[in-house]
C-alpha cells in the first residue's frame, strides 16, 4: 500500500510540473505575439534608459524653442494707477539735482496709458515702438484729435562683434542637442545588441529546460520500473532509494531550470519595455535572425590594432561629445574675453510729438569691474582645459575597451574550438552507444541519458557560436559599422 502511495505521489509531482508548464504556455497563447525584429525595435524606443535620453532631447528642444521666442514681436500694455480725482506722481527730489528743483519732464507728472512693442533680430538689431496717452488727455477732445504720442527707436551693436545673448544660448543648446542625439544613437545600437544577446541566452535556457524536463521524466520512468521489479522480487530497497534520489535531483534541476528561464524571460521583457500580454516566440531559425547572423559572419575585421583604434576614435560617441564640449567651452571663453572690450552702439529715434528724429553713437567701457572679468576668464579657461583632459582620458578608456573586446574574441574563438571538439567527441560516443545498445551491452535507460549528454554538448556549441557573434557585433558597433 505504501509503495502504491509513493508511486502515486511521484506521478502527482510529475503531473503538477507538467500542468505548471502548461499554465505558463497557456497564458502565452492568449498573448499577442510579435516577432523578434518588432521586439528589438520596440525595445530601442521604449527601454527605460532610452526614454531618459529621449526626454533629455525633448527638454533641450523646448529650451531652443524658448530661445526662438526672443525673436518674436512682443507687446506690453501698461497703465499707471488711474485714481478718481486729482493725482500726481511723486518724484524723488534728491535725484533731480541741487537745491531740490523739480526737473522731471512733463510726461512723467501724471498717470498715462502706454503700449510698447519690441522686436529683436538675431543680428542684434533691436526695434522699439511706444504709443502713450496721458489720463487727462482722455477727456480733452483737442488732445484726442491730435492722436497719442508715439516714439520709434532702433539700436544695433557695432563693436565688438559677438553673438547676442539669445544666439549664444542657442549655440550652446544646439551643441547639447547634438550630444544627446549622438548618445541616443549609440545607446540604441548598444541596447539592440544587448537585447539580442539576451534572446540567444533564452534560446539556450529553453533548450536546457527541455533537457532537464526530459531527464526528470526519465528518472520518473526509472523509478516506476524499479517499483515494478520490487513487486516481482527483482529489485530491493537500495535500488528504490537510489532511483528516488535520482528522481529528486532531476526534479530540483528541472524546477531550477524552469525558474531561471522564466526569470530571465520576464527580465528581458521588462528591459524591452514590452506591454503586458505580449509574447515573443523563441525560435532559432527566424529569417530576421538568420539575416543578422549572415551579415555578422560577412564582416571582415582583420585590421591592425592601430587601424581599429583610428576607426573607433572617429565613431565613438563620447569622443564626438567631448569635442562638442570643447567647442562650447572655447566659444564661451572667446565671448567672455570679447565682451570686456569697449562697447559701440548705433541708435536712432523718432518722436511724433514734435516730429523730431536723431541718430547717434553710444560708447561705453568698464574701466574697472572689481576683478569680475578676470575670475570669469579663469573659470572658462579651466572648463576648456578640463574638457581637453577628459578627451585624453576617453581615448585611453576606449583603447582599453577595444583591446578587451579583441582579446575576448580570441578567447571566444578558442572556446568555440573546444566546444566543437567536445561535440564531435559526443557524436562519436553516440554512435558507439548505439552499437552497444544493439548488442545489449547497455540498457535503453543508459542510452537515453547518454543522448542527453550529446544534446548538452550541442547546446554548448551553439552558445559558443552566439558568443562570437555578439562580441563581433560589439566590435562593429565600436568601429561605427552599422547594418
Amino acid at each position: 500500500m505504501n509503495r502504491r502511495i509513493r508511486k502515486n505521489n511521484s506521478f502527482f509531482i510529475l503531473c503538477l510540473i507538467i500542468f505548471t508548464s502548461f499554465i505558463f504556455t497557456g497564458e502565452n497563447v492568449q498573448a499577442k505575439e510579435i516577432s523578434l525584429e518588432e521586439a528589438l525595435n520596440w525595445g530601442i524606443e521604449n527601454n527605460s534608459s532610452i526614454k531618459e535620453i529621449k526626454d533629455s532631447i525633448e527638454t533641450i528642444e523646448r529650451s531652443l524653442n524658448l530661445v526662438d521666442t526672443e525673436y518674436g514681436f512682443k507687446t506690453k500694455l501698461s497703465a499707471n494707477p488711474i485714481i478718481a480725482g486729482g493725482f500726481e506722481r511723486q518724484t524723488d527730489d534728491s535725484s533731480n539735482g541741487d537745491d531740490g528743483e523739480d526737473t522731471s519732464s512733463e510726461s512723467n507728472n501724471g498717470p498715462e496709458i502706454s503700449m510698447k512693442t519690441t522686436k529683436l533680430f538675431s543680428n542684434g538689431i533691436f526695434l522699439q515702438s511706444e504709443i502713450s496717452i496721458k489720463e487727462e488727455d482722455l477727456f480733452d477732445l483737442e488732445k484726442l484729435s491730435e492722436g497719442p504720442d508715439s516714439t520709434f527707436s532702433a539700436t544695433k551693436n557695432l563693436y565688438p562683434v559677438i553673438p547676442i545673448a539669445p544666439e549664444q544660448e542657442k549655440y550652446l543648446a544646439s551643441n547639447n542637442l547634438l550630444k544627446a542625439r549622438e548618445n541616443l544613437t549609440w545607446q540604441q545600437e548598444y541596447k539592440k545588441i544587448e537585447f539580442l544577446e539576451s534572446y540567444f541566452n533564452l534560446l539556450s535556457l529553453q533548450e536546457r529546460l527541455s533537457l532537464t524536463k526530459t531527464s526528470f521524466q526519465y528518472a520518473q520512468d526509472d523509478l516506476n520500473k524499479i517499483l515494478q521489479k520490487i513487486e516481482i522480487g527483482e529489485a530491493g530497497e537500495r535500488q528504490k532509494i537510489e532511483a528516488k534520489i535520482t528522481l529528486k535531483k532531476a526534479e530540483i534541476n528541472f524546477l531550477q531550470a524552469q525558474n531561471t528561464f522564466f526569470q530571465q524571460k520576464n527580465g528581458w521583457y521588462l528591459n524591452l519595455g514590452l506591454p503586458e500580454e505580449t509574447e515573443v516566440p523563441l525560435v532559432a531559425d527566424s529569417p530576421f535572425l538568420e539575416e543578422i547572423i549572415k551579415w555578422t559572419e560577412s564582416l571582415e575585421l582583420n585590421l591592425k590594432e592601430e587601424e581599429l583604434m583610428e576607426l573607433a576614435v572617429d565613431n565613438y560617441y563620447k569622443i564626438k561629445n567631448n569635442l562638442l564640449d570643447q567647442d562650447s567651452a572655447q566659444k564661451e571663453a572667446e565671448w567672455n574675453l570679447t565682451k570686456n572690450k569697449p562697447q559701440v552702439d548705433l541708435f536712432g529715434v523718432y518722436s511724433s510729438k514734435d516730429n523730431t528724429w536723431g541718430v547717434g553713437v553710444e560708447l561705453s567701457y568698464d574701466i574697472f569691474d572689481g576683478g569680475k572679468q578676470k575670475i570669469e576668464d579663469e573659470g572658462y579657461q579651466a572648463k576648456l582645459e578640463n574638457s581637453r583632459d577628459d578627451y585624453s582620458q576617453i581615448i585611453s578608456e576606449l583603447k582599453l575597451e577595444l583591446s578587451d573586446l579583441i582579446n575576448q574574441q580570441e578567447i571566444n574563438n578558442l572556446n568555440l574550438e573546444e566546444k566543437l571538439m567536445s561535440w564531435e567527441k559526443a557524436k562519436l560516443e553516440e554512435e558507439s552507444y548505439q552499437i552497444q545498445l544493439q548488442q545489449g551491452l547497455i540498457s535503453d535507460s543508459e542510452f537515453q541519458y547518454r543522448m542527453l549528454d550529446w544534446q548538452e554538448a550541442e547546446i554548448d556549441l551553439k552558445s559558443a557560436e552566439n558568443e562570437i557573434l555578439i562580441n563581433k557585433l560589439r566590435i562593429a558597433h565600436f568601429l561605427g559599422i552599422r547594418k
